[in-house]
């Protein structure tokens, strides 16, 4: 029987042609997927919980870090379009993070905005200064704050030089719980500030109250708690003004924040035994709760 060669040929060249036509089409595949990648540094748990379940949830590809120094350790093998960084990080802070991706030519082009409970102009400008592309104040509002990103990636800016896709596998996890963050964030805000209250002398160490103020004004606000985040923002900027002189007053608004954190504890108590498993809670249920739910 005689060969064909020139159908052998055809065949072998329209597999080739075939393979190639997959190879683009996963190309441009990994992409689309890494125009919306974001690594999010933060080191506030509830925070960082929030902020990853919302972008997930908006199909954004999502890897974390606890600190500017991991942050640099996975960008080493993560190239996202986005970097989301909050400013207060222990260590190394989010300003010299922001230097050093900006001063590295592989990293430059990324997209990076500082993420903060700050709302200073001042602080503003600093952030802008050290190189980051956009200031978001905390708390967000969970149902714009995946389409402000994409504005920003709309602009055209922040394309990273290499768009392979990453090799860090996701972290595995309990599946978000609203009611646990929440039940958690008041849990422990009702022992800190319990804490400092008693603490309160004049060797008291206001920094360490200050860290905390901030921590729950970006917390609170973003899980649902607009009073607390408001009192905390009273407190935190009563501190950047006074010292141990105003202890008084820093007194007074710890007492209140205590209370508050007391309340919102009590509120959910019915939510949590009157809940079947898996509905919504069944008690208390703050204003922006709709915004933040799981699968809504």
């Amino acid at each position: 029987m005689a060969i064909d060669f020139r159908t052998v040929r055809w065949r072998a060249g329209l597999s080739q042609m075939l393979t190639s036509a997959q190879v683009l089409l996963n190309r441009v595949k990994v992409m689309l997927m890494s125009t919306d990648s974001v690594l999010i540094v933060e080191d506030t748990p509830i925070n960082l919980k929030v902020v990853t379940f919302v972008m997930r949830r908006a199909g954004f590809d999502v890897r974390t870090a606890t600190s500017a120094e991991e942050a640099l350790e996975v960008l080493k093998h993560f190239c996202p379009r986005v970097v989301l960084t909050d400013i207060q990080l222990p260590g190394m802070d989010g300003l010299e993070l922001i230097r050093r991706l900006k001063a590295d030519p592989d990293k430059r082009n990324t997209l990076v905005l500082a993420l903060t409970a700050f709302a200073m102009k001042t602080d503003e400008q600093t952030a802008f200064d050290a190189g980051c592309d956009g200031f978001i104040t905390k708390p967000i509002d969970t149902r714009t704050f995946p389409n402000v990103i994409r504005q920003y990636i709309s602009a055209g800016r922040g394309i990273p030089s290499n768009m392979a896709p990453s090799s860090i596998p996701e972290a595995a996890g309990p599946e978000f719980s609203l009611r646990n963050i929440r039940q958690m964030f008041v849990t422990e805000g009702k022992r800190q500030s319990e804490c400092f209250i008693n603490g309160l002398n004049a060797e008291f160490d206001y920094a360490e109250l200050r860290i905390a103020a901030h921590r729950w004004v970006g917390a609170a606000g973003q899980i649902g708690y607009p009073e607390i985040a408001q009192n905390a923002r009273e407190l935190e900027a009563l501190l950047q003004q006074s010292g141990p002189d105003s202890m008084g007053a820093v007194r007074d608004a710890l007492d209140r924040l205590a209370r508050l954190f007391v309340e919102a504890a009590q509120r959910l108590t019915p939510a949590t035994s009157n809940q079947k498993d898996g509905s919504p809670e069944a008690g208390y249920v703050p204003a922006q709760d709709a915004a933040i739910q799981p699968g809504t």
